[in-house]
């Protein structure tokens, strides 16, 4: 793995914790880890895409 991914992967995604996961996804840590790395990621691209659409939000992050 490059190592600057891994140094934001490191950063960015918290440990595993199955009390945090939903019932029926505590049998498979891989897809609860991989839902959860999913939604994050989302998230992070929604908020990003939101803030490109608003110059008035680009404005003041130039500033």
């Amino acid at each position: 793995m490059n190592a600057v991914f891994e140094l934001l992967f490191n950063a960015w995604c918290v440990p595993y914790r199955p009390e945090l996961v939903p019932a029926y996804l505590r049998s498979d840590p891989v897809k609860a880890y991989g839902q959860y790395a999913f939604e994050q990621g989302f998230k992070l691209g929604m908020e990003l895409a939101a803030a490109s659409l608003d110059p008035d939000h680009l404005a003041r992050l130039e500033d």
